[in-house]
């Protein structure tokens, strides 16, 4: 007669899930300080400009402080960046507000990626 022998199985290791990084960031950023221009893509909005300082910036998006309170989560803007009468090239871009935090000075800061 045949007996069967249960050996224990080994402990299988499983790694622990790592915790999302709090920075989710795909491209360094680069560490500025220009003016920026920022319309409201949405007609309603149309007639409000608003100046305000890039922090950062990459190709894919940019970081800027305002004091202005019209802007949410998901907005579309249009960003002129470099913006300046001494500035020689303006770039135009179609972008959406992706995260908005309060910033020590009392401003906003405001993430946009840029769409297009």
């Amino acid at each position: 007669m045949a007996t069967a022998v249960h050996a224990p199985h080994p402990r299988v290791y499983v790694p622990a899930k790592r915790k999302a990084a709090p920075d989710a960031r795909r491209r360094e950023r680069l560490k500025v300080s220009l003016p920026v221009e920022v319309r409201p893509f949405d007609a309603r909005f149309m007639d409000i400009a608003d100046v305000g300082e890039v922090v950062d910036f990459t190709r894919d998006g940019l970081y800027f402080a305002t004091c202005m309170p019209h802007y949410f989560a998901g907005m579309r803007l249009l960003v002129t960046f470099p913006f300046g009468k001494k500035i020689s090239a303006h770039k135009k871009f179609l972008g959406s507000i992706v995260r908005m935090a309060e910033r020590p000075d009392g401003t906003t800061g405001i993430a946009v990626r840029f769409l297009l």
